[in-house]
């Protein structure tokens, strides 16, 4: 029993945090990439625990945002490790506000988060360093009684939307330059490499700036539809971080959000690197008006659409659907 209890325990955690001004907008609303770079700490915690190894984030599918957390609440995530393959992990992710004087909870948040078992080496390019590869070392199996029965079909999906997006060294000319940063220390988890959560908030940054930008209203996230990380982004890489509204229904906003990294070693870029799309995502909004309440949100012009707005069409009515079935 001992033995068991053990087991269970390190694929468990919680991750509290009380919600300061400097984490919210001008509402009191905190932004949802604070919610996000909690929500992946934790996830990463419960992950090293049980695999005793260094991980990293791989993906991320259907965050959902389902009330806000206000300012002076606490935020508190609970992480439990659900799946574990050869070489991945699914950490299912639970958070909930908790308002201090009255003590009232309520669920603000839930989604799943996979990652790897990595390896640190010397740098196999020559460069000063070191650089991130999957680990080789398979993970421990988990215990079937605390398998989730849909994780393994999420990891086949995964795997098959990942390999639809090859690494990409063109930026699409319908997404905007909305940002660009130099991650300094605070950024990082494994060092020297920038940690996903950081990344994470950037990119709900970015798409909140852009979908602002189209409605004339304050957004707020409501969706983190998928994210794909496709390489590690080190500390002192210029991230540029992309993004554009790729489609728009009557309540709602879609963005695509894309970060480029580009080496700057001794500060210039290194010679005959360009930049290559390190992470992509797809973030839903919907517009706010004055009043805190849910405005309409302008349709996006014919002539500013591209060949997103047809696989947003399809996933905005697959989200209808799956909330009617819900209902049911």
């Amino acid at each position: 029993q001992g033995v068991q209890h053990t087991k269970t325990m390190a694929t468990q955690s919680c991750l509290r945090k009380l919600m300061a001004p400097s984490t919210a907008n001008h509402m009191g609303n905190v932004h949802g990439g604070n919610i996000l770079r909690l929500c992946e700490e934790a996830g990463r915690i419960v992950a090293t625990k049980y695999s005793l190894g260094q991980v990293a984030l791989v993906g991320a599918s259907q965050t959902q945002f389902h009330s806000p957390i206000h300012v002076g609440e606490v935020a508190s995530v609970s992480a439990t490790l659900d799946y574990v393959s050869r070489h991945a992990m699914r950490v299912s992710l639970k958070v909930e506000a908790e308002h201090l004087e009255s003590g009232r909870t309520r669920e603000t948040n839930s989604s799943n988060m996979w990652y790897s078992i990595i390896d640190v080496k010397p740098r196999a390019d020559g460069m000063t360093g070191v650089e991130m590869i999957r680990g080789e070392r398979p993970i421990h199996p988990l215990h079937p009684s605390l398998v989730a029965p849909d994780a393994a079909s999420e990891l086949k999906k995964n795997a098959a939307s990942a390999a639809r997006l090859p690494l990409s060294t063109r930026s699409p000319k319908e997404f905007p330059v909305t940002l660009q940063v130099t991650p300094d220390v605070d950024s990082i988890s494994n060092h020297p490499f920038v940690s996903a959560g950081y990344v994470l908030k950037l990119m709900d940054e970015a798409g909140a700036v852009v979908a602002a930008a189209h409605t004339k209203h304050q957004c707020v996230t409501v969706l983190l539809d998928k994210v794909c990380f496709r390489t590690p982004i080190r500390l002192g890489d210029l991230c540029t971080v992309r993004a554009g509204v790729t489609y728009t229904s009557s309540r709602s906003v879609e963005t695509v959000v894309q970060v480029w990294k580009t080496e700057l070693p001794g500060g210039a870029e290194k010679e005959g690197c360009g930049s290559i799309c390190a992470v992509e995502a797809r973030f839903v909004f919907v517009a706010l008006g004055d009043n805190g309440k849910v405005v309409e949100v302008p349709e996006l012009p014919p002539d500013q659409r591209t060949i997103r707005w047809n696989a947003g069409a399809a996933k905005h009515e697959e989200r209808v659907a799956e909330k009617a079935r819900a209902k049911l």
